[in-house]
């Protein structure tokens, strides 16, 4: 029996971190890494047991690269880089990113105790390549207005979402995790009438009211976002985004939990590149994309297994 990191398939918190970490490749480094991360579920345990009300979970994921080089005899039948994609002036890009600690927790004191209390046992063997807090926006809305994931799977469709099966029976309960960072250019959303934002989402703005197949554009952010199979049954995945904003840039931490990568590779193609017809998402005109990472989250016993 194996047991899926804590922070995978838990509805929603008010606040979350996103640490993007570079690993120092040197063998003492690697050692320290493979313990750390092993631990990190227990502490993540220990810390919710003082503060119930938090609501604590964390997850701790491996890129395709650190992945060689920290459990080089086994690995995951389908991790892989970030599939970088361009197409004419849009641009999904593949950036840095060996290692991701995701937190989430109701309250903010405890998510920033943890990230301590972690990169204190990481020490020296690890950077911080990028730190990014998410926050819950009013009625859980993008900063564009919009309520945000509402086609998350609901209930045991969380699990068989986001977990891998037997399928890959050593990585069982394991997740496939990809990440981006959108910068959003909320003045030039917000000059548009609300009727061509929703035109451009497919929902309507206020009450959340998905648009019929008949009033969707066939350029609107749901429908492009939206994956069917060739049976027509949806390829779902469980989003965890977040926004986050500054007085500089504002914007979303996409974060994508599902048990193929193929879900958000095929999806994420869909929105950036233009079909036949030169449809794609336009909510991309609204939007940049400035980081891109994909990363694997094992169970909590191979992590155990494997921290020696």
């Amino acid at each position: 029996m194996y047991t899926p990191q804590s922070g995978i398939t838990p509805e929603a918190n008010t606040d979350a971190l996103f640490l993007t970490l570079l690993i120092n490749r040197d063998t003492t480094s690697l050692a320290r890494i493979r313990k750390t991360c092993a631990i990190i579920p227990e502490m993540t345990t220990k810390l919710a047991e003082q503060y119930p009300d938090a609501r604590l979970s964390s997850t701790i994921s491996i890129g395709s690269d650190a992945w060689s080089l920290l459990y080089p005899d086994t690995r995951p039948e389908s991790l892989r880089p970030f599939p970088e994609i361009e197409d004419e002036e849009r641009l999904a890009p593949a950036t840095a990113g060996d290692l991701l600690l995701h937190i989430r927790a109701n309250r903010r004191d405890i998510v920033f105790q943890l990230m301590h209390d972690v990169l204190e046992q990481f020490g020296k063997s690890i950077s911080v390549e990028e730190e990014v807090s998410g926050f819950r926006y009013l009625d859980s809305r993008d900063l564009t207005g919009f309520v945000d994931g509402t086609e998350n799977p609901t209930g045991d469709s969380r699990t068989s979402v986001a977990l891998v099966g037997e399928e890959d029976s050593e990585f069982t309960a394991g997740s496939y995790i990809h990440t981006q960072r959108y910068i959003h250019h909320l003045h030039q959303w917000n000059e548009q009438p609300v009727a061509e934002q929703e035109k451009i989402i497919g929902r309507t703005k206020a009450d959340d009211i998905e648009f019929s197949s008949e009033q969707k554009a066939p350029t609107a952010h749901i429908k492009r976002a939206n994956i069917k199979d060739a049976e027509g049954k949806g390829m779902e995945i469980l989003r965890h985004s977040m926004p986050y904003g500054n007085s500089k840039e504002a914007g979303l931490l996409f974060a994508s939990y599902c048990r193929t990568p193929v879900h958000f590779e095929l999806m994420l193609e869909a929105m950036m590149k233009a079909d036949e017809a030169g449809h794609y998402d336009h909510l991309m005109n609204y939007s940049t994309a400035v980081t891109g990472c994909a990363f694997f989250a094992p169970s909590i016993e191979f992590l155990t297994r494997h921290s020696d």
